[in-house]
């Protein structure tokens, strides 16, 4: 069965999500609190005026995307970390034991992981 997109592409989303975040946080703080640009920022110029009042939205939202993404990268790596751990387990006995959290991790994570599992399972002949 396949997986919900934001399942199966978590660790692209939620990189794309910070580096956005990043990018709003900073055009926002620039337009915001610099008055006149300096020659290297006037790249960022037409999206500051383009923006007109709403850059003060970006200040706003671009932190929320910062933390968002962040968190959700931060989280996807620790549960990555985590399922790789419960895999190099030799001992039928603790692999049955943790079953339930090996099978969440595989279940949050894409689906290699989940094809990982099942290898593993197989490896046990369960």
């Amino acid at each position: 069965m396949a997986k919900a997109m934001t399942r199966e592409f978590r660790f692209e989303l939620s990189t794309v999500m910070l580096a956005v975040g990043i990018l709003v946080t900073f055009v926002g703080a620039i337009g915001v609190f610099v008055p006149k640009l300096p020659d290297w920022l006037l790249i960022f110029q037409s999206a500051i005026k383009g923006s007109g009042n709403w850059i003060y939205w970006y200040l706003v939202l671009g932190p929320i995307l910062v933390i968002g993404g962040g968190w959700w990268l931060i989280d996807s790596v620790r549960k990555t970390m985590e399922l790789m751990n419960y895999l190099k387990i030799d001992s039928k006995a603790k692999f049955v034991k943790n079953m339930d959290d090996i099978e969440y991790l595989a279940w949050v994570l894409p689906r290699k992981y989940e094809e990982m599992v099942l290898e593993k399972k197989k490896q046990f002949k369960m």
